[in-house]
């Protein structure tokens, strides 16, 4: 079904460094066993190759203890399967004890695996001194949606840099540099018809400032190096895949059974029907939903364009432990509420969401708006609570 988003993008990750390693393809087999069974809520048998699994590359590390390799699988495989407590210091451990020769490109792929263990955590669970927030995430100088790479055109529009200077200025309207409340009202302002540069009037002179030292220039160089040498593989459109397959119109709500406007059956697969969920999820939050500064709101956000990015784009469903902690924010949240608060979700318990109109403060499209919100949710605590299918 992914056929109509292109061909997957072949990440550089550590798996890659382990490409074409037998043990590696035999460990990669027995993940993807262990994941079949737990879609067929076989879940003791799926135990059981995962155990296996594990037994496999701690094995091979045993007999291999000086081959980074060896350490790189067993990483691998904790990062795959989620026990990311104890993937971090065995990448730690590569990276810092002196004891491997790593070139640059296995460093460099092993530090952003590092850096993505420490970060994609609850936020109790980080470390004090990393990076804040649960990702990065960028606004779209285009079109003001959020995306979760500066190095990729933006899966709605298309659009991306076409100059050093442009990629300046994206980076600049991402989380690194503006709170995540403060890139949603900008993404407010832009949907209706902004400039990025009107609602940020400083944003040329960041961009040059960040362009003036010769060590943030050449970061932002390899950034937009890298967008040019994969541009042509990365060309994924939300658009496409929304559209009705009869009249070719868009269909809004996940959960639509026909096309409002043709009646051809909706038969789309639930890993489809989740990804428009959490782009519904995301378009009401760059419009509709009344902006929190809380930290559990923010990191709601983050995890919504992590998990939409994801599927989009390398096919991966959420993992349980982002659907839990996306389950655990809704409930720290308490409350998501339509513009004006004129409609009022309580979220405290999500598999027991309930909405409330507010006359007093109610617009006239905030009914319509509100249920629509409240369906979508209601859509995706589900999907939070059982998993996605593929």
């Amino acid at each position: 079904m992914f056929g109509l988003f292109g061909s997957k993008k072949k990440n550089e990750s550590v798996a890659d460094l382990l490409a074409g390693f037998l043990i590696y393809q035999q460990l990669v087999g027995q993940i993807g066993k262990a994941r079949s069974l737990t879609t067929l809520n076989r879940i003791d048998e799926a135990q059981t190759v995962l155990i296996e699994a594990e037994r496999m590359a701690d094995n091979y590390l045993s007999q291999n203890p000086h081959e980074k390799k060896a350490h790189m699988m067993l990483a691998l495989f904790y990062s795959e399967v989620d026990v990311f407590e104890k993937a971090e210091p065995i990448i730690d451990r590569l990276l810092s004890s002196g004891e491997f020769q790593l070139n640059d490109e296995e460093r460099l792929i092993l530090s952003a695996e590092f850096q993505r263990i420490q970060r994609q955590r609850p936020a109790n669970q980080r470390p004090a001194d990393g990076p804040k927030g649960f990702t990065q995430i960028y606004c779209c100088a285009s079109c003001g949606r959020l995306h979760n790479f500066v190095t990729m055109p933006c899966p709605q529009c298309d659009g991306s840099p076409q100059t050093v200077e442009e990629m300046a200025r994206a980076i600049v309207l991402s989380s690194s540099h503006l709170k995540v409340p403060d890139l949603l009202l900008l993404a407010r302002e832009m949907a209706k018809g902004r400039a990025a540069s009107d609602v940020m009037p400083n944003l040329m002179t960041v961009g040059k400032t960040l362009l003036s030292t010769p060590k943030h220039k050449q970061a932002v160089e390899e950034l937009f190096s890298e967008l040019l040498q994969d541009k042509h593989k990365n060309h994924h459109r939300l658009n496409m895949a929304r559209e009705c397959s009869g009249c070719r119109k868009r269909i809004l709500f996940s959960g639509d059974e026909e096309c409002e406007s043709c009646e051809v059956p909706v038969n789309w697969p639930d890993a489809l029907r989740a990804l428009v969920c959490m782009d519904n999820l995301l378009w009401l939050l760059e419009r509709r939903i009344e902006v929190s500064s809380t930290e559990a709101f923010s990191d709601f956000v983050c995890v919504l364009v992590v998990m939409t990015n994801n599927l989009l784009r390398s096919q991966e469903v959420p993992s349980s432990r982002d659907r839990q902690y996306c389950l655990q924010l809704l409930a720290e949240m308490g409350v998501v509420c339509d513009l004006n608060k004129g409609a009022v979700i309580d979220t405290k318990n999500p598999k027991q969401l309930e909405i409330h109109l507010m006359n007093d403060r109610m617009r006239e499209d905030s009914e319509s708006y509100g249920i629509f919100l409240f369906k979508e949710l209601e859509f995706f605590v589900t999907k939070m609570v059982d998993g996605v299918r593929k």
